[in-house]
């Protein structure tokens, strides 16, 4: 299989074959330029040599005056034939020929040449070359008695093929330097395309730490450097992650099998067990799994949400869903219950992932509050966004742990963050998926505010069912 020429190489030939087009088309402008010119040229002169045949033979008194005029005329140019200046055919009515030129072979051209009155015609002589005939009816009393034809040569030909040979070489020259600069200034842009290429292949699974480095103008390939850097950024943090959330994976998950492993492990080795024991260990396990399949599930959602897949959209109240959060949630504890929604906040959202982020946020207040502290579920329209609110009185979240609050299981300190698995980071990915996302401000003295940002749509019907009810409700309940 033949070798395929580099993208180096295939440029710098293209950019040849293109400044060769455009050198031909400028020299066959200029040739055909030069042609034009150097034929207006003879053309005035076949005007002055005709008005000078007009001056020394018209206006004479019998055909007889006139053909010894002309004759006198021609023995005056008898030179004429022998170098470039203008050759005379005179043809009378009566057969006779004048010419002041000896060449058969140019008689020959110039009588066959047909021009029309007035109008100079090219022909080709196989001695002279190019040349331009004139043809002038000669008249006596108002009736023609013979033709007058002048021809001059051209030269144009001559003159072109003595140019042609320097062009030539010129071009050569010029095609061959500018393909040598060609390939040294295509070589310099390429250089980041064979450092992404290098980079590209020495970049194995474990190792994403590579990267371009460009530092030149922002141009095409400039662009492209940066976009590949910045992808390389992006499989290293998520390969990271990946590698992050597997080992948390298997460590949560890990924990739950091995306390059931150990339970019943202490029940088969009793010969005869206590039925109250068999009873406590049956309970400690489904406990233990109903964790193992809340996990799972939290694992399946969050997955989906990375991917971008948040399921079906439709357009609902952002605002009815807080309320129907606030229904199931108010009985997890005693709390001072506090919703506040002023108006209808139209979204397009999938209500299920919506609820399950509202209820892990109202959960994580839960967590961190205590009997009679205030948790507020509040939803409000600013502007282009709707802001959904979780708001607790507890004990709030240190400085330090709150850039950490939304990664999966982190712990805060020596206590349980977040909700203690994967909730906050569901919230936040949910978020995004709907083209929002989570901010959360907190402090000792005042607790902890999560808020939903998402963007609101206008003109869409929303469902009759579930629009604003009990805008504003206040109430500690258990």
């Amino acid at each position: 299989m033949t070798p395929a020429l580099s993208l180096r190489l295939r440029l710098t030939l293209l950019w040849c074959l293109s400044s060769l087009i455009v050198l031909l088309a400028l020299e066959m402008l200029t040739f055909g330029v030069l042609s034009a010119q150097l034929t207006d040229g003879v053309d005035r002169e076949l005007a002055l040599e005709a008005r000078q045949y007009q001056a020394k033979v018209a206006g004479a008194p019998t055909e007889l005056e006139l053909q010894q005029r002309a004759q006198a005329f021609i023995a005056d140019n008898t030179d004429v034939g022998h170098g470039p200046a203008a050759a005379y055919w005179i043809k009378f009515a009566d057969g006779s020929v004048l010419t002041n030129t000896q060449d058969g072979a140019l008689q020959a051209t110039i009588a066959s040449a047909r021009p029309p009155s007035g109008r100079p015609v090219t022909v080709s002589d196989p001695g002279r070359g190019d040349l331009r005939v004139a043809s002038i009816s000669i008249q006596e009393g108002g009736r023609p008695i013979g033709d007058l034809r002048i021809a001059i040569p051209v030269g144009s030909g001559a003159i072109l093929r003595n140019l042609l040979t320097p062009l030539v070489f010129a071009n050569a020259a010029i095609i061959g330097l500018g393909g040598l600069l060609a390939y040294l200034v295509i070589g310099g842009a390429l250089a980041p395309i064979r450092r992404i290429s290098s980079t590209a292949a020495g970049i194995s699974e474990g190792d994403l730490s590579r990267r371009i480095g460009h530092r030149g103008p922002r141009d095409e390939v400039g662009q492209l450097a940066e976009t590949f850097d910045a992808m390389l950024g992006r499989l290293q943090n998520g390969f990271e992650q990946r590698q992050a959330f597997y080992a948390l994976a298997s460590h949560e998950l890990r924990t739950p099998i091995t306390i059931v492993r150990g339970h019943l492990e202490v029940l088969r080795r009793t010969e005869q067990p206590d039925p109250e024991e068999v009873r406590e260990t049956l309970e400690i396990a489904l406990e233990e799994l109903g964790r193992m399949t809340a996990e799972v599930n939290d694992m399946l959602l969050l997955g989906r949400m990375l991917l971008g897949q948040p399921g079906e959209l439709q357009p609902l109240d952002a605002g009815s869903v807080l309320i129907e959060v606030y229904r199931r949630a108010r009985g997890l504890a005693v709390r001072d219950w506090q919703v506040q929604v002023d108006e209808p906040a139209p979204i397009r959202a999938n209500p299920e992932h919506l609820r399950r982020a509202l209820l892990n946020l109202v959960t994580n207040a839960v967590h961190h509050t205590d009997e009679g502290n205030r948790i507020r579920l509040g939803c409000r329209s600013s502007g282009e966004w709707v802001l959904i609110e979780v708001a607790d009185s507890g004990d709030g979240i240190n400085a330090a742990d709150l850039p950490h609050v939304f990664a999966p299981w982190y712990r805060a300190g020596e206590q349980e963050g977040s909700v203690g698995g994967l909730g906050l980071m569901i919230v936040r990915e949910v978020a995004r998926a709907h083209g929002g996302d989570v901010d959360v401000v907190s402090s000792k003295q005042s607790g902890t505010t999560f808020i939903i940002r998402l963007p609101r749509i206008v003109d869409e019907a929303l469902p009759e069912v579930g629009t604003v009810a009990e805008p504003h409700v206040s109430q500690a309940t258990g």
